[in-house]
């Protein structure tokens, strides 16, 4: 009888030890579609480019004027899910996601230089800051 109730706890808290182990990815994963969903939005609202850009250098501009502020706060810590759309945006392959990162928190103060640094000017600062990182550069 003893064994039997042993068995029966044992296994009741190895299920609860297990349940509480597939919780841990939700974060992760609910970042992910976030960012996704916020890089899909912007790419279907700017179904036509700016003349004389490329779509994609059109759409990170869009995406961050209508993002300015939580970019800046993104960049001020290197790291979050709008600077991860934008890097998304800018053509950062996955694997130089880190870098570009750390590009942005440690040029943090050239890229936002004056207090009238609006979208544009950031991303004309991030682009040559980008050129002259190898592993940034297109």
């Amino acid at each position: 009888m003893h064994l039997l109730l042993f068995r029966l706890i044992s296994l009741a808290l190895l299920s609860a030890l297990l349940t509480g182990c597939g919780t841990t990815s939700a974060p992760t994963e609910s970042s992910t579609k976030t960012t996704d969903k916020t890089v899909n939005s912007t790419m279907d609202a700017s179904s036509s480019s700016t003349p004389g850009k490329n779509s994609s250098t059109a759409r990170a501009e869009q995406f961050s004027r209508e993002n300015f502020a939580r970019i800046k706060a993104d960049m001020a810590v290197g790291g979050g899910e709008h600077l991860a759309a934008l890097a998304v945006l800018l053509d950062v392959p996955p694997k130089n996601e880190e870098r570009f990162f750390a590009l942005t928190r440690t040029q943090y103060a050239a890229l936002y230089a004056t207090s009238d640094t609006d979208a544009g000017r950031m991303l004309t600062r991030l682009n040559h800051a980008m050129a002259a990182d190898p592993f940034l550069s297109h």
